[in-house]
């Protein structure tokens, strides 16, 4: 439970942060009454707490993953590992395969993080403070550095480098760090 309340509490912190505000009592409840970005960041949250549950936890757990991607219309795999801080204003159209998330990632709507195919490896690592903006793909076993950023639309089929900028279909690297 304590792991829970410390990314819950991350992630409104993010959300804080893009609002250029403090994070409050107030802000929290607006969070979680009228922010649909907010509510599928802690819908994911409260899927990692509900597996923990012994013996009826797996399968409550794929219930409740079930029922986020019905409500929100936007999916991250069970099996994805997700950091703390994520922000997600707008979960419309995301589609996130298995891979590891780093802390503080912020994903735009139409995102998708996949595989190349059904054979290929499809485990992406995103990094640390990485920036997915709309409409970017992602796909393959690709890894973006630390604070990277994909531009609107981008398609990455390749690493990108920490603090890196990349655009375009394929996407190119047009900023480095």
């Amino acid at each position: 439970m304590n792991g829970f309340l410390r990314s819950v509490c991350r992630d409104l912190h993010r959300y804080a942060h893009f609002e250029q505000t403090r994070p409050s009592f107030a802000f929290a409840v607006r969070m979680l009454l009228l922010t649909q970005g907010f509510q599928f960041v802690l819908a994911r949250r409260i899927q990692d707490l509900i597996v923990r549950i012994p013996v009826a936890g797996r399968p409550l757990r794929r219930v409740w993953w079930w029922w986020t991607c019905r409500r929100f219309g936007a999916e991250i795999a069970i099996g994805a590992t997700v950091g703390d801080g994520l922000y997600i204003p707008h979960p419309y159209g995301i589609v996130v395969g298995v891979c590891t998330i780093g802390e503080d990632v912020a994903i735009l709507q139409n995102v998708t993080i996949g595989a190349r195919g059904p054979e290929a490896p499809s485990q992406a690592v995103i990094g640390r403070g990485s920036y997915l903006s709309a409409g970017s793909v992602l796909v393959g076993a690709i890894t973006l550095g630390e604070g990277a950023v994909i531009g609107a639309n981008a398609v990455v089929l390749t690493n990108v480098p920490a603090r890196a900028t990349a655009v375009g279909i394929p996407a190119r690297i047009i900023t480095r760090g």
